[in-house]
């Protein structure tokens, strides 16, 4: 294709001018940079600054920026919409357009204010949906204080309880009546309280509503508790405590229980009536309206001088699962009082031991020494020494002392001023010594005797003022089982007979030794019996027997573990030894087992005992028919 004509023109123009000698250059204007800082995000119309080469040019001065006042306006309008948004959603709120709320539902429990103790107390809870929606699965739980009952044929103890309610629609009450049997002492306040547990259609959550505590106070008990004790006692002394139950309702009472908690200082003796359980629970198994039922409590009060003990006594119905634990208290009393410091010191010494609780070998006779000291800093005239005998190993004639008369009527034996002259009077600081011996009737499974000796005396010297207790105090002995242990040495029996007998010099001859260990009257515990075998003894490993035998085989000693050993009974085990005769024992009678040592603990007494048995010997009994010396050595 060929080149435009006008084309070719434009060129030839150039080509002159560019060989022209005669053109004029035209002169190039410069242009320096500025620091001048513009911003261009806001205003792309300033036109840059040209720095000429001299002068220097002056800067144009700057134009002020315009106001922009659409952002204040957004920020109006978007302050309107939430403003009008939150009004518009309070309103909706508050004109009850939500679904479901707690505050929607009225829940209350009424009843009376006061009630009497063991009454029926009758109350009723009223529910109120005010939603918009339906309660679906609705559930009423009542938390009932302690000691509260069911009302019926068979009551029951109640804590909580539910009852179902089935659903409540929009506007539905309800009132639920209810009935229980409340007990507590005179004026306690006790709650109930209220709470309803429900759902809503298309949700699994669960919602609750709680109402108010229902206070109410129990006006009066339906029965008292009287006790009756003395308030100060001295150490060792025996003392009654009368404790007085009183109907005070209009309806019989049922299966009450008493329910006594001792102090350590405080022994029981015996009551009357006799403990359903234990040593500190009586049962009243109906008290008509009224009714008074006394239970009389015997024990003994140990402690040191100005110590205070106090024994806790609980009156309530019977629990339902628990026949003897008070369910709930109705009435409780405390016992008090104070150990004081004797007026007359008494010493005492079992067969020589000081100690007030001692443990005697089984059928010992005890030598008892009294030692009476005037404490007061006046005489005491008329001093009578009283022991009272208890426990299952005396009788009328166990106690024997100079002078002492016993009292078949009361069972005590007494000392006086009538039989023994240095008793009409004793100085302050004076002694008075006084010795017996206590011998046991009969041997009998966990035999003990108590004595409590009680000391009167009159602080003044007027024969006609009555005697008064000035001190007292208590010795308790219990009596030691005896333990046997036997061995013996035979043929045969559950064993294999081997060799000669009497034994040779290079033959092997076995033996069937037997251990017995026997309890007394008392029960045993952990008996154990050690023993070992002569070097030339062989084990056989053959046992046969009770417990378990255990042997070392080198120290060749033997541990037969015999266990528990019931009173009156036995144990016993057999193992197989052997033995080969060298001839440095000829002409002699080998011993077999070494002697035997029985450990055991008496279960009454807690005492550690112990026996012992002579060793076993190649010597067999005659009785058995074997020909005497059968257990010499021979060639």
């Amino acid at each position: 294709m060929k080149p435009h004509i006008h084309d070719i023109e434009r060129l030839e123009e150039i080509r002159k001018k560019l060989y022209d000698r005669s053109s004029a250059v035209k002169a190039v204007e410069q242009f320096r940079l500025t620091d001048m800082s513009v911003d261009v995000s806001r205003d792309w119309k300033v036109p840059l600054p040209v720095e000429k080469p001299a002068p220097e040019p002056t800067p144009e001065p700057t134009q002020p920026k315009p106001r922009r006042r659409y952002r204040l306006y957004i920020l109006l309008v978007s302050l309107f919409i939430f403003v009008f948004g939150a009004g518009l959603s309070s309103l909706y709120l508050y004109l009850g357009g939500n679904e479901i709320s707690s505050d929607n539902i009225s829940l209350s429990v009424s009843g009376p204010f006061t009630i009497g103790g063991g009454e029926v107390l009758e109350f009723e809870v009223a529910v109120n949906n005010q939603n918009t929606v339906t309660m679906e699965s609705a559930t009423l739980i009542v938390k009932y204080p302690q000691g509260t009952r069911s009302v019926g044929a068979a009551p029951k103890n109640l804590f909580e309880e539910r009852i179902p309610i089935a659903e409540l629609v929009p506007g539905d009450s309800r009132t639920i009546p209810l009935r229980v049997a409340v007990f507590g002492e005179e004026q306690a306040r006790q709650q109930i309280t209220a709470t309803i547990e429900y759902r809503i259609t298309g949700s699994n959550s669960v919602f609750f509503k709680e109402t108010a505590p229902y206070d109410f106070s129990i006006s009066s008990s339906p029965i008292v508790l009287r006790v009756e004790n003395p308030k100060t006692v001295t150490s060792g002394q025996a003392i009654d405590i009368t404790m007085t139950v009183v109907s005070n309702s209009s309806s019989p009472q049922r299966d009450l229980l008493v329910s006594a908690s001792y102090p350590n200082g405080f022994r029981f003796e015996s009551s009357r009536p006799e403990p359903v359980f234990g040593t500190a629970v009586w049962k009243i198994d109906e008290l008509l309206p009224e009714q008074s039922v006394s239970i009389t409590l015997s024990g003994v009060v140990t402690g040191f001088s100005e110590e205070s003990l106090r024994i806790n006594v609980d009156l309530g119905p019977a629990q339902a699962n628990d026949p003897f634990v008070v369910a709930s208290l109705l009435a409780e009393a405390n016992v008090d009082f104070t150990i004081e410091s004797p007026f007359i010191e008494i010493t005492t010494e079992v067969n020589g031991d000081p100690s007030a609780s001692v443990v005697l070998e089984e059928g010992d006779t005890s030598r008892i020494n009294l030692e009476i000291t005037n404490t007061l800093d006046s005489t005491v005239h008329d001093l009578q020494v009283e022991v009272v005998p208890g426990g299952n190993s005396l009788n009328e004639n166990s106690i024997v002392g100079a002078s002492g008369f016993y009292d078949s009527n009361t069972g005590t034996i007494r000392w006086q001023a009538s039989n023994n002259s240095t008793f009409e009077s004793v100085g302050p600081g004076e002694r008075r010594r006084l010795s017996f011996n206590v011998t046991p009737a009969s041997t009998q499974p966990t035999a003990s005797y108590d004595l409590v000796i009680n000391v009167y005396a009159r602080r003044v010297a007027v024969p006609r003022s009555e005697l008064e207790l000035v001190g007292t105090t208590l010795i308790e002995a219990k009596f030691d089982s005896t333990i046997v242990v036997a061995s013996q040495a035979s043929r045969g029996g559950a064993f294999v007979i081997a060799g000669p007998i009497p034994p040779q010099v290079g033959q092997t001859t076995t033996y069937a030794l037997t251990i017995v260990a026997e309890a007394g009257v008392n029960d045993l515990t952990d008996a154990i019996v050690t023993t070992a075998l002569p070097i030339y003894v062989n084990w056989r490993d053959s046992v046969v027997g009770d417990g378990d035998l255990i042997y070392n085989a080198v120290s060749q000693q033997l541990e037969w573990k015999a266990g528990n050993i019931p009173s009156g009974q036995r144990k016993q085990v057999s193992f197989q030894v052997g033995i080969t005769p060298s001839i440095s024992q000829v002409g002699g009678s080998l011993v077999l087992l070494q002697s035997q040592t029985l450990r055991a603990t008496d279960r009454f007494t807690d005492s550690r005992l112990q026996a012992q048995a002579d060793p076993v010997y190649t010597e067999l009994s005659t009785e058995a028919g074997f020909d005497a010396d059968n257990g010499i050595v021979v060639r």
